[in-house]
């Protein structure tokens, strides 16, 4: 077996050597397969572990440039966001005969701008090695650990910063092949899904200074870089576990029934004038499914804009929900029900309308008790970036709204009277862990989204897998309603509770879990993961200097 293995090693390290580009290009082009929905992990840590290899051995040059090494991270980037963010093109046919055209823009131009930050992790990498450190003869096995060690640092801090610059896009982190799972995703009440990709990347650099030692199947030889990795993953696993511990099946404590409703009208359908009458009557008649299923429900939970029609504005839909909802449930001497759904709605001025994406809390007699905004929207999607520059040329955003949406002020909250205090997520916020957290503490998240823009493509499925993170990053329960999938619930744990699939037109109902007390994350954020940063780097720094002054 020994013998196999290294003849495989053999195989790889020529390949590595003889076509690096190429050979780049394949290993960013799988990483996407440790992520949602087909949870490959292995293949994250083997394609890392490979680029890392790779990178070592470039900088292994003398005359390599830290240009050189940029290039090489940005080919292996741009294969990993191109393959997975492939999904995305669905949106550009959903009203094709307007955007077909910028299809093959979108699925090549974003990949390719993702990966400069790839890219740039890499080229900073090799300069900062030339300055830490000379290369001697014996570079390749001297301070070899502190060197991978800091190409961790560094793609960790790459990931970082395409989460945040210019509105940023925290989709598919590396972290995210620990959070996909639930006993290794616990961690990210601790140090967030940022701390994550580090330990990710640490432990995938632990790979690569295993597979490089001289003798790397010979258990003498190697059992401390073999140890490292695995010592590492059986303290991640343990913490879980414990985390996990805890009953799934905890009382109610506040009492609180919800039921989602999961309408599934097709994207290309849902703003079409001769089909909406036939639209807002499914949703309702599924409501009222819902509610004699389970009369006790205190909360209806509806996808992001799920009538299509500015609802607040006169009183047709405050007197439906009296006739649909109010109506009923007083005949049965129950308690009314709230309606809480996305909606789009207008301020209007002598300038015009600004239009908001929003979070809409109705009672079940019709009156409208409060809203919140959508504050970080989706550019291209919901705005165009120079809005008014890009629209003179005659270009719109996919929601083909004049003047695109507005955004509201961060860290929106609702509720009223038998509810606990809600934080609503309105589609893709779901993925900015900031966007979560905030003050006062809720005890609920709700993930309003319509996902049918992107088809039947792992789109959605990682939309909800990171969803989910935000759940165990506060210690918060969270239910998400979609318009066509995936509409789920998960206890403050992450666990999940119930579940609708991609594409499914139904309802669940449940009680509400209580939330955890507030978790590390939700008291320091991300210090953790700075603080985590720091040691790396310190560490790192200070075992270069020393081979360097040995050298």
């Amino acid at each position: 077996m020994s013998r196999a293995l290294k003849r495989v090693r053999t195989y790889v390290t020529h390949c590595l050597h003889a076509h690096p580009r190429r050979m780049a290009f394949i290993l960013g082009s799988l990483v996407p397969l440790a992520y949602a929905p087909f949870y490959l992990a292995p293949i994250f840590f083997i394609s890392y572990g490979l680029m890392f290899y790779l990178a070592l051995a470039h900088a292994r040059n003398p005359a390599a440039r830290p240009w050189a090494l940029a290039r090489l991270g940005w080919v292996f980037g741009f294969g990993q966001f191109f393959f997975g963010l492939l999904w995305m093109g669905e949106a550009f046919l959903v009203e094709a005969d307007q955007f077909l055209w910028a299809l093959p823009f979108a699925i090549t131009l974003l990949p390719a701008g993702l990966a400069l930050f790839v890219g740039a992790a890499f080229g900073l990498w090799a300069w900062s090695l030339n300055r830490l450190a000379p290369r001697p003869a014996g570079y390749m096995a001297d301070g070899r650990g502190a060197r991978l060690v800091l190409l961790a640092v560094f793609l960790t801090l790459a990931a970082y910063a395409r989460s945040t610059v210019l509105s940023g896009l925290p989709w598919n982190l590396p972290g995210m092949v620990f959070g996909s799972w639930l006993v290794l995703a616990q961690a990210a009440a601790l140090i967030g899904v940022h701390g994550l990709s580090l330990l990710a990347l640490v432990s995938a650099g632990l790979l690569t200074h295993w597979l490089m030692t001289a003798k790397p199947f010979d258990w003498a030889e190697s059992r401390r870089f073999t140890l490292a990795p695995l010592i590492f993953l059986v303290l991640l696993v343990g913490y879980g576990a414990v985390r996990l511990a805890a009953p799934a099946d905890e009382a109610n404590k506040s009492g609180v029934h919800m039921a989602v409703i999961q309408p599934n009208i097709a994207q290309r359908e849902k703003w079409l004038a001769d089909k909406r009458e036939a639209h807002i009557d499914k949703i309702f008649a599924m409501t009222r499914l819902a509610l004699d299923y389970a009369p006790q429900t205190d909360l209806v939970v509806w996808p992001e804009a799920a009538i299509p029609a500015l609802i607040d504005e006169g009183e047709g839909f405050g007197e439906r929900l009296r006739a649909n909802i109010g109506a009923p449930q007083t005949e049965a001497s129950g308690a009314l029900p709230y309606i809480l759904t996305g909606a789009v709605r207008r301020n209007l001025s002598a300038k015009g309308a600004d239009y908001f994406n929003s979070a809409m809390l109705w009672s079940g007699d019709g009156l409208l008790l409060g809203r919140s905004d959508k504050h970080h929207l989706v550019p291209f999607g919901e705005y165009l970036p120079l809005q008014n520059l890009l629209e003179a040329m005659g270009l719109q955003q996919l929601a083909r709204l004049r003047g695109g949406y507005h955004a509201g002020p961060p860290h929106g909250r609702l509720s009223a009277a038998r509810l606990p205090l809600m934080a609503p997520l309105i589609c893709y916020e779901a993925i900015f862990p900031n966007l979560a957290g905030g003050t006062p503490r809720p005890a609920l998240l709700v993930n309003l989204t319509n996902d049918g823009w992107f088809g039947q493509w792992h789109g959605p499925y990682q939309h909800l897998a990171q969803a989910r993170l935000r759940a165990i990053e506060q210690g918060l329960p969270l239910v998400r309603a979609a318009n066509t999938g995936i509409s789920a619930a998960f206890d403050a744990h992450g666990r999940l509770l119930d579940r609708l699939e991609l594409g499914e037109a139904g309802s669940f109902s449940l009680p509400l879990p209580p939330p955890l007390p507030p978790t590390l994350y939700a008291h320091i954020g991300d210090g953790g993961f700075w603080a985590l940063i720091v040691i790396l780097l310190g560490g790192a720094g200070y075992r270069l200097r020393q081979h360097a002054r040995q050298a």
